[in-house]
Order: C-alpha cells, then structure tokens, then sequence
C-alpha cells in the first residue's frame, strides 16, 4: 500500500469507508478546516455511493430496475468515471461485479466481515452489466437494466480523494489527502515534495520512499479484503471475465497518475493483467511499480526514483 510520512507538516487521521482517511497540510493552521471540509465529503460520498447503507441514493436507484430515476450530479460523475474505466480497460475495470462480490463473501463492510465472518456462497456470474446502463446527463436520469447491481469500491475511495481536493478550491497551502492509502495532492509541497512510503500492507514497514509535488498514487493489491470460508481464501479484487477473486503474480501494485481516480483505475486493472500489467499501464502512458510475491520489484513509465527507507527520515 502507499502509506504518506510527514516532516515539516500537520497532519489528522479518522477511520472511514473502511478506511483510514488521512488529512496532511503545510500549514497547521488550515489542518481543522481542512480536515472537517473531508470529512464532510466523506459523508456525502457514503450517502451516496454506498452498497452497504440502505439509506443511500445507490440503494434508492435499485430498487426500481429498468426506469429513469433521478440521480446527483456525484453520483452520475461516479458513474460515467466508472463506465469510461470500463470501457477503456475492455470490461476489466467493472462497476458492475457486485453479485460476484457477494458471492465470494464479501456481502457486508469489511469490519463486519472480520468480526462476524464471510458472507454464504452464491452462484458467480462474470460481470459486463455495465452496457446496458444509461445516463441521461440533461436530465439527470439513470437507468439500471434488471439484475445490474453497482459496487463503487474500486473506484469510491479515488474519487473520494479528488472530490474532496476539487471542491476545497484554492487552499493557500499543500494539502494532502489519503483514503486508504490511495492519496493524491493539491497546492505547494512541502520542500522536496510529500514523503510517501511505498509498503505492501497498511501496517508494514515501508519498503522505499517517493516524493510526490503533484498529482496522485494508488495501490492495489490484496491487503485488508480477504477472507476465508470453508478453508479457501477469498478476496475482493474480482476479475469480471470469470466473477470470481483474480489470480496475479503481483502482491500489490502502485501507479501514479493525475488523479486518484484514474490511478485507482489503473492499479487495479494492471493488478489483475497479471504480467501484462507493466506493458499496459506504460501503454497507458503512466508510471507505475509492481511488487511480485517473491520480491522482486519492476517498475515503469517513469516510476520516479526511490530512496531506501531509514529509521527516523
């Protein structure tokens, strides 16, 4: 995962989304606004995309199958990023594999799913649903076909962090925002740029160290979403050509794009590209670092360069 360490900043950190949201600023005086202008977003990101809630606009949505149904300007630019990710990714990238999440367990939020264990086993479908969607932006419908069911995860928490930055205007400071790990940054650096650990879990030390002054990382890879049920290991990455969890040599994956969507988006689909990922996501004229299982580290696109991590720097 890609864990952000400050020097010369103030910084906050709160649990949400299933995540840890961590807010950085160059200027501790803005750190309070800051912090309570995310969390506010993360409110209205969770009212609004959320699968678990049954009071969200996600919810309202579904209920009703096949009819226009009035939507937010948020909802509809999560979906039309989620449908261009899908489209660009050849289905790879899918909005649409909630029954294959649920079939592989993953029915409830992931804290529940710690404490009370995976959710039955449920006839898997590979994913596609997402064509058959339609947006109607002038008035602000959209209709889900019959049997279509959203899940915004892979790509809640990217625009989580740019709606978050976007709406904050022009902060007279860097600031820094982070859900779970997948950050992305607005305003001067700090000096020589925001100190962002590269570790393969949250609670892992950090492997190396980049400094990022622009734009945004993400990392994909197993960490906190697996589970077992009846002595196999399931997880939430699925691969939407098979509906069930992908296979990748890569333990995690990390690319750095110009928004946290769209490095979100690339992680994930480099993630379940398995040796292809490296070839795309250069294709796709990003930089990204892969992490194999056994170690060894490829990176391209212009990865930027890494320092070894030292105790206390």
């Amino acid at each position: 995962m890609t864990a952000v360490t400050h020097e010369t900043v103030a910084s906050a950190s709160f649990p949400a989304l299933g995540s840890e949201i961590t807010v950085a600023v160059t200027n501790p005086d803005r750190l309070d606004h800051v912090v309570g202008h995310v969390r506010a977003c993360v409110d209205e990101v969770d009212r609004t995309l959320s699968r678990f809630r049954p009071d969200s606009e996600l919810r309202r949505l579904e209920s009703r199958p096949g009819e226009p149904q009035p939507a937010s300007a948020l909802f509809i630019e999560a979906l039309e990023l989620a449908i261009m990710a899908a489209v660009a990714s050849n289905g790879l990238f899918d909005p649409t594999i909630r029954d294959a999440l649920e079939a592989a367990g993953y029915d409830r939020s992931i804290e529940r799913i710690e404490a009370e264990g995976p959710g039955p086993a449920r006839p898997t479908k590979p994913g596609g649903g997402w064509t058959g969607i339609r947006v109607d932006r002038a008035n602000r419908t959209v209709t889900l076909p019959p049997g279509v069911r959203l899940d915004f995860g892979g790509i809640g928490k990217g625009l989580l962090v740019d709606y978050a930055l976007r709406t904050l205007g022009n902060p007279p400071c860097g600031v820094l925002v982070s859900a779970g790990g997948d950050l992305a940054v607005t305003g001067p650096p700090p000096p020589g740029g925001w100190r962002c650990g590269i570790a393969v879990t949250p609670d892992a030390p950090d492997e190396a160290v980049v400094r990022l002054k622009a734009g945004a990382l993400a990392t994909s890879g197993l960490g906190r979403r697996q589970w077992t049920r009846d002595g196999q290991v399931f997880h939430h990455l699925i691969d939407p050509r098979t509906g069930r969890p992908g296979v990748s040599r890569w333990q995690v994956v990390t690319v750095a794009a110009g928004n946290c969507v769209a490095a979100e988006v690339a992680a994930k689909v480099a993630w379940l590209l398995d040796g292809d990922g490296p070839a795309w996501v250069a294709r796709k004229g990003l930089a990204g670092r892969f992490r194999e299982r056994v170690g060894a580290v490829v990176t391209v696109g212009g990865w930027p360069a890494e320092s070894p991590t030292v105790e206390g720097a």
